[in-house]
């Protein structure tokens, strides 16, 4: 009776393997800068076609392997990292486990090219599916490259999964810009299909590469943190609330210079800005935490993108009274208390609900009307009573069957997203045309998002002119958008997109567009709202199921029968 359970084979524990540490090309991309970093280089070039799906290739100046290393640096756990069981509680390198490269030589066709200083001439290896085909003697420059082919040529279920280039070119710019940021002692440079796309010059100052990879519009937003308790060390930079963005993307986390995701560090940075963002909204910081290597533990995770503390609290606390020093006390904002200048024309300056802007003498085009719920309609015919608003948040309705409280910003967003969908394929979305065109830079990740999406910007009103590197000039905008408003509803539509993204929905992004401008324009949460908006708004709502969510998927109402609060109540009748 042949035995259940069975060793594997080696091509197919390789493969496992593989599939841990290379998930798709920019895991490649970061792993080969790593090892780049680890051996000294002072300039690290990446160069992908497809973005990265038939070929990526990176080469640095930096310490090279030697000749009798080569073969066995693709051997799996062949390090130079790591030599006692004590030096796994001593990392001080990017790499230590000996894994990335025969990981990814086992899922691909690839070269390595490599001479250290010393010697006169290099080494050239050549593999195929983790098998090595031959060995050689190159002349080459000091350093090393790495040319990888046909990722997951031989795993073509994995390559299925893969995204659109567009959205693996995304992937793998995350990553370099992550890296890059944290060593601004390294030139970097990103070329993608023969195109240059980034070049970072080396340089002493940290606040030079942080301008250099997120804007100098960002730069002048930031605060700098500083505080050192014992052996943890915690500095870096945080916005102020003059800028936020829509998600926890502009979060960067570094401990001990490696790029990490902790939920313990994202927890002390919402923590330490829970009274001075709205909800919804998140700041950018950026934050070295220099321990102790013995103290954390790097090895949790298959891509090492996440770490574990030895004293977690210690590192928590250290964090949130690093930045909670930039709100306390003279910049702290008050719980509830928006910025107008911030979240669309305050109510006092601008009719409320105004629809979309048709062009002179056109209609405005209706809303669309999907079929009533049942307490929708009979809202509709006995004519909601509205006691009121809640929290300044919620609007408190009474019908026949019991109170229904409307969230003002879902619902008001919902209905602005059919009406601007609806204006966007009739083409009756007007623009408007600055005599003065403002400027807005870009960090690097949001000029590609820009630029791979400028036709769709376009059709929804935006006229963006390229007019330096990561600066462009907004020339038009959809009528609904005022022109001090403009950088900032551009800011928050590459959020949305930026999102999206790592979602999976990359290519959605005219509906990206418009959600965004629906955010935009909708009232917001804590705002106080007249008798006449909140009737009109409910009397615009009511073509809706009860069921439709915001564009975002929240629930724009909530209903609590009579006969739930007669339970509540313990009341007979």
């Amino acid at each position: 009776m042949p035995r259940k359970i069975q060793v594997l084979p080696e091509p197919i524990a390789q493969s496992i393997a593989a599939g841990e540490v290379v998930e798709r090309p920019a895991s490649v991309v970061k792993e080969l800068i790593e090892n780049a970093i680890d051996a000294g280089a002072s300039e690290i070039v990446v160069e992908l076609e497809t973005a990265g799906l038939q070929r990526i290739r990176v080469y640095d100046n930096g310490a090279g392997i030697d000749p009798e290393d080569v073969p066995v640096a693709l051997q799996r756990y062949a390090t130079s990292k790591i030599k006692r069981l004590e030096d796994l509680f001593n990392i001080r390198t990017l790499g230590f486990r000996g894994e990335a490269l025969p990981s990814i030589a086992s899922v691909s066709q690839l070269t390595i090219k490599t001479r250290v200083p010393q010697a006169l001439t290099g080494s050239r290896v050549v593999s195929e599916g983790g098998e090595i085909k031959s060995v050689s003697e190159i002349g080459c420059p000091i350093g090393t490259e790495v040319e990888v082919r046909n990722l997951f040529y031989n795993l073509p279920v994995k390559r299925k999964f893969l995204k659109s280039t567009r959205s693996e070119l995304h992937q793998a710019l995350n990553h370099f810009l992550r890296l890059s940021l944290s060593y601004p002692s390294i030139t970097f440079k990103l070329i993608h299909d023969g195109r240059l796309l980034h070049e970072l010059l080396k340089t002493d100052s940290v606040d030079v590469r942080i301008e250099a990879v997120l804007g100098s519009d960002l730069v002048q937003h930031l605060q700098r943190v500083s505080l050192e308790e014992g052996e943890i060390r915690v500095s870096g930079y945080g916005s102020l609330p003059s800028l936020l963005k829509g998600n926890a993307e502009g979060f960067y986390i570094y401990v001990n210079r490696r790029y990490a995701r902790d939920r313990m560090i994202y927890k002390a940075i919402m923590e330490a800005y829970r009274h001075a963002v709205p909800t919804g909204k998140y700041p950018w910081v950026i934050l070295w935490i220099e321990v102790p290597p013995y103290s954390v533990d790097v090895n949790v995770h298959p891509t090492k993108a996440e770490v574990r503390f030895r004293d977690p609290e210690r590192v928590f606390q250290t964090a949130l009274r690093a930045l909670r020093a930039l709100h306390e006390p003279e910049s702290m904002i008050q719980e509830g208390h928006l910025d107008e200048g911030k979240t669309g024309i305050p109510l006092s300056q601008r009719p409320f609900f105004q629809p979309p802007s048709a062009p002179r003498g056109e209609a405005v085009v209706p809303m669309v009307r999907d079929r009533p719920g049942p307490e929708w309609e009979e809202m509709r015919k006995s004519g909601p009573r509205i006691l009121g608003q809640a929290h300044g948040t919620y609007l408190v309705c009474e019908v026949e069957q019991g109170l229904m409280l409307v969230d003002q910003h879902a619902a008001h967003e919902r209905i602005l997203y059919e009406e601007y969908r609806k204006a966007y394929e009739t083409g009756s979305l007007a623009v408007v045309k600055f005599l003065i065109p403002p400027l807005i830079e870009l960090s690097a990740e949001e000029s590609f998002l820009l630029s791979s999406s400028l036709e769709e910007f376009q059709a929804l009103g935006f006229e963006l002119d390229p007019v330096g590197e990561r600066l462009y000039a907004i020339r038009s905008v959809p009528s609904l958008i005022e022109e001090k408003d403009a950088q900032q509803v551009i800011w928050e539509i590459l959020d949305e997109m930026s999102l999206r993204k790592r979602e999976g929905k990359g290519t959605e992004t005219v509906d990206a567009l418009l959600v965004a401008l629906s955010c935009h324009a909708a009232v917001k949460g804590n705002l106080r709202m007249r008798q006449e908006e909140m009737d009109e708004l409910v009397t615009r709502l009511s073509p809706f199921p009860q069921s439709t969510t915001c564009p975002h998927g929240r629930p724009l109402c909530f209903l609590l029968t009579w006969e739930e609060l007669k339970r509540e109540f313990r009341r007979s009748r």
